[in-house]
């Protein structure tokens, strides 16, 4: 499974007033919706799929007969 690693949230500096590093640099965007769901897409229709393969294999049906 591929997961997207988590970053730790920015220490601020120590030292400097709390205005200075607000002005300083805009912040930064927030992560992209679409790429996020482009990313998680893959992994959990996966894990849907094969819980619902293991829901078919607990009833004795290994093989879905409405296809």
């Amino acid at each position: 499974m591929t997961a997207v690693p988590a970053r730790p949230p920015a220490a601020p500096a120590r030292g400097r007033p709390a205005q200075e590093t607000r002005t300083s640099a805009p912040p930064a965007p927030g992560p992209d919706m679409e790429e996020l769901a482009r990313k998680l897409l893959e992994p959990v229709s996966r894990l849907l799929r094969a819980d619902m393969r293991r829901g078919l294999e607990r009833t004795g049906r290994l093989y879905d007969g409405r296809r």
